[in-house]
């Protein structure tokens, strides 16, 4: 860290106590701060401002709290005081040219909506009082002046404590701890866990609150295989999964950056993808909770109630075989029967395009919203086992899921074992199955989404942040490391390129896999990743960080700025203003909570709802394999359909479905 936590404490403590009392400023009277300000004639203007000033002015806001006005004003004379006589005394000039600009900007939009500058200023502000257009000017400045000044706080903050080694700081590990809000024990990294992801969404025409008679188009069938195809030859020079993301997605607007999220606790991601990963990595996933000591705690990591944590227990993940994939290409175009005596086509069932082969597959295969794997398995064509009966009329209907929802698969591999093909189905520590994974050997998780995007969405952890890092190749704190692995672009007359020393590297030297390097290959690309980019293309780790402290931060920088400095001289005057910040932190994180909870508990409403209506909903996979055989179709048997006999779509008469 070059920049040193323990000597920007040293030189916040050597400013004065500044002490407020309940009826203005206290024995204290020596806070008094020129201000300058600069009216948009040109003339300058200088003032005093005192600590009683402040304090007079947040005590008459509108629908303030005296401990809120007592906060506000502590923190804006703490402020005044580090960009007076502090450490951003350079940076005060600054702060008072964007206060000018946004006064002048204020005043074009005015004019540009018609109002009056007095009236612009009346809205704007909270202030109460019979004050002159200038008083309200200068108020609407010292407001403008103190923004700017907080943002400047804000970024010096980010760049002292966002480093990612802390063994090159000079303070003790208490105190890296304490202040450094992104990789510390309190920091972005191990509270809000993120995870670096690629997605792949294929869109389909299928409703997606259709659990088990949705209906897709040739042209979506053929995207589904198209892609598996790719998946299934993916490799590590042309073909990688991120080379498909880009050429296969229909996410636009994560295409060009090679399906890539970075998403954590509050990222507001569909259930299916978000809660899927979580449920992966904290029911399933061996590797990770073997290297989680406390593994029955992951579920509590993610806010997972346990009443939902014992329904995903017991739906589980689903396994589709690779011949299933096939079989949806096969029969993208199947909608007739052809008479093999005559060579007619011969409407099936009426015509109704649930019975298409297609649909048939896509729905027991595809249409789920819990989490599945593609496996090298063949599809299990038997004729169904299982009998249930109809809740409202009683008829029995037959159905390839059992009692827990589950389905037979194939007992042979569809890719011969030694293949290229069969090499990309690798056996992840808690699965059943080897499964379908990346030239990485990452599992592809696969998920039907409920809302937004209609479609599915293929899932690949690039870095989860439960990895046992005692055995992990690459740290959270390297991989999440805001450093530019260039000092600048090129390569020198040598031909060596200009690393930066500061980057993360292995015992030999070279560049370690990063978040920031992971994509890009040039410095401003490189800066893109660090710091995101204005078209929201790119998530920077400084971005996340802001994201993640959102209301929260406010406080972190007024903890910072006072350090214990700047206090109401009245006790208990100052634990109201104690008591005011813990409930506003305390607040935000528990509204992040409940929201995560309530995403839990949709989840796993759905889920439910998907088990019960697909168990009966379904229609046997033999009605596509056997699509228009009268041994099948004909009347009373397994997949005739009659509308005077059925007005559930999927379910027949008395032993038929």
């Amino acid at each position: 860290m070059k920049k040193s936590t323990k000597s920007m404490i040293l030189a916040l403590s050597a400013f004065s106590t500044i002490a407020l009392s309940g009826c203005g400023i206290s024995a204290k009277e020596d806070f008094i701060i020129d201000f300058t300000y600069e009216t948009a004639s040109g003339t300058s203007v200088t003032e005093e401002i005192t600590a009683q000033d402040i304090l007079d002015r947040y005590l008459t806001n509108n629908g303030s709290s005296a401990a809120e006005a007592y906060y506000n004003a502590i923190y804006e004379v703490a402020l005044r005081e580090v960009f007076t006589n502090g450490r951003f005394q350079n940076r005060l000039s600054d702060a008072q040219a964007d206060a000018n600009r946004a006064v002048d900007e204020a005043k074009d939009a005015a004019d540009t909506a018609g109002t009056s500058w007095e009236d612009y200023l009346i809205d704007t502000l909270s202030i109460v009082g019979d004050m002159s257009v200038s008083e309200r000017e200068h108020q609407y400045y010292l407001q403008c002046e103190v923004n700017a000044m907080k943002e400047i706080v804000s970024d010096e903050f980010y760049n002292t404590f966002n480093q990612w080694n802390p063994e090159v700081d000079e303070a003790n590990q208490d105190e890296v701890n304490q202040f450094n809000m992104v990789y510390g024990e309190n920091g972005y990294i191990k509270t809000k866990l993120p995870y670096h992801v690629r997605d792949i969404l294929i869109q389909v025409d299928a409703d997606a609150a259709n659990y088990s008679t949705g209906e897709i188009s040739s042209d979506d069938a053929e995207q589904l295989y198209n892609l598996f195809e790719a998946l299934v030859r993916s490799d590590s020079q042309t073909n990688t999964y991120a080379d498909i993301a880009r050429r296969l997605t229909d996410d636009s607007a994560s295409a060009t950056n090679y399906g890539e999220h970075l998403m954590d606790l509050d990222t507001s991601f569909i259930n299916e993808f978000k809660l899927g990963l979580y449920t992966f990595d904290a029911l399933y996933n061996e590797d990770i909770r073997e290297g989680n000591a406390d593994f029955d705690s992951l579920s509590e990591k993610f806010l997972m109630p346990s009443d939902v944590e014992e329904e995903l227990k017991a739906v589980g993940p689903t396994y589709i075989p690779y011949e299933a994939v096939v079989m949806l290409n096969e029969y993208k175009d199947i909608d007739s029967y052809k008479d093999p005596a005559t060579g007619q086509e011969l409407t099936v069932n009426e015509g109704k395009a649930s019975y298409y082969p297609r649909n048939i597959i896509f729905n027991k295969y595809f249409n789920s919203h819990n989490i599945s794997f593609i496996v090298n398995q063949k599809v299990d064509s038997s004729d169904p086992a299982y009998e249930y009966a109809l809740t409202d009329t009683g008829v029995m209907v037959k159905s390839d899921l059992d009692e827990n929802g589950n389905y037979a698969i194939g007992q042979d591999a569809y890719f011969a074992e030694g293949s290229n093909e069969a090499a990309h189905f690798q056996q992840i520590n808690g699965l059943d199955y080897p499964v379908l994974c990346d030239e990485k050997g990452n599992p592809i998780v696969v998920s039907r989404s409920e809302t937004g995007n209609a479609g599915i969405h293929f899932v690949v952890i690039e870095k989860s942040p439960l990895e046992n890092q005692a055995t992990a190749e690459v740290k959270l704190n390297e991989y999440y490391a805001p450093v530019n692995p260039l000092e600048q672009n090129g390569q020198d007359a040598n031909g060596n390129y200009y690393y930066n020393e500061e980057f993360p590297t292995d015992n030999n030297g070279n560049p370690l896999p990063t978040y920031v390097n992971s994509i890009q290959t040039t410095v401003e690309g490189y800066n893109e990743r660090i710091y995101g980019n204005s078209d929201g293309g790119v998530t920077g780790i400084g971005e996340k960080y802001e994201t993640y402290t959102g209301t929260q931060k406010e406080y972190q920088l007024f903890e910072w700025v006072t350090e214990g400095n700047f206090r109401a001289q009245d006790d208990s005057i100052q634990a109201k203003v104690d008591q005011y910040i813990t409930q506003k932190m305390l607040s935000a994180q528990q509204t992040s909570d409940q929201n995560l909870i309530d995403s839990w508990n949709a989840y796993s409403t759905t889920l439910m709802d998907q088990e019960r209506n697909r168990q009966i909903g379904l229609i046997p996979e033999t009605c596509a394999i056997h699509f228009g055989d009268m041994d099948y179709y004909g009347e009373g048997k397994l997949c005739y359909y009659s509308t005077s006999l059925n007005t559930n779509p999927g379910s027949g008469s008395e032993g038929n479905n």
